[in-house]
């Protein structure tokens, strides 16, 4: 039985500080090292329950998907199974959609990692972060990540996770027009004979440092190359042009994002990009993946 009627979060958007493939296991899935970021863009999930049966989700957001191959959907029926629960009542789900689609910011991810806290949430079934890890871990790569959210160094698919210091920092997010699937990137990336290695422990020493530039020398995302997209540089360069510290690709892209020292000089950076790409955020590290708006009876 449901302990809300309406329930809001936030579903909070990711960059990826560095990334690489360590192996692949035997099922196909890649073996990952890569440091996950929480980033305050969101998606706004807006969850009612009334009377009747069934389930529906609701978006003006073109080609967002509104049926069973949604990890929204598919979150609804991962949790009712791991609960045993009823949900006692028609659920319908309204998304505000903000992240960009195939940019590499685990936008699906992080609408399923809020869709699972805030299940959790209006029906009192008091999981905790290892049970609501578990159930995400099912339903793709990301959804650990995105249901605790902060820093984390994730590995094996993701669902090994340790939590980090976070930067003290501000992002310039864009995304060019070109769109990556993450299927196809690491295909590419199968391809490569000799691919670029990252160096995680000088990575990670440089984020422990408090120190952005020494975290800024080691970021690396392998799939960039597999990428092979000249967007992709052009629009790092165009971020470091305007002042970032260094700029990366975040997971398969195309979202590229740059770091700076602080959001003064983030705000101005964006300034002189907006007119060049249509997605353009300046945002903050944040220690979260998603945030409770609202709740009634």
């Amino acid at each position: 039985m449901a302990i809300y009627s309406n329930v809001k979060v936030r579903a909070y958007g990711k960059i990826n500080l560095m990334l690489d493939v360590v192996g692949v296991r035997k099922d196909g899935y890649h073996m990952l090292n890569t440091v996950m970021q929480s980033v305050d863009v969101f998606d706004l999930l807006d969850l009612t329950l009334t009377e009747g049966e069934g389930f529906e989700i609701r978006c003006d957001k073109e080609g967002f998907p509104l049926d069973e191959s949604n990890l929204i959907w598919k979150a609804a029926d991962a949790f009712r199974e791991y609960t045993k629960i009823d949900f006692g009542g028609r659920l319908t789900v309204t998304v505000e959609k903000n992240l960009p689609s195939m940019a590499g910011m685990g936008g699906g991810s992080a609408d399923c990692g809020a869709m699972l806290n805030a299940l959790n949430i209006m029906f009192g079934t008091l999981l905790d972060e290892e049970e609501l890890v578990k159930i995400g871990a099912k339903l793709g790569a990301d959804v650990p990540f995105c249901t605790l959210g902060g820093t984390r160094l994730c590995q094996g698919i993701g669902e090994i996770m340790h939590k980090l210091s976070s930067p003290q920092c501000a992002f310039v997010i864009v995304k060019p027009d070109v769109s990556i699937s993450t299927p196809a990137a690491f295909k590419k990336y199968d391809s490569i004979v000799n691919p670029q290695r990252c160096q995680l422990d000088y990575f990670l020493k440089g984020l422990a440092s408090g120190k952005i530039l020494s975290m800024c020398i080691y970021m690396f995302n392998v799939l960039e190359y597999a990428a092979e997209a000249e967007e992709i540089e052009l629009a790092k360069n165009r971020l470091r042009d305007a002042g970032a510290y260094n700029s990366l690709m975040t997971g398969s892209g195309s979202a590229v994002f740059g770091v700076f020292e602080n959001e003064e000089l983030a705000k101005k950076a964006a300034e002189k990009l907006k007119g060049v790409y249509s997605y353009c955020e300046v945002c903050r590290p944040i220690k979260k993946g998603f945030e409770l708006i609202s709740v009634q009876r």
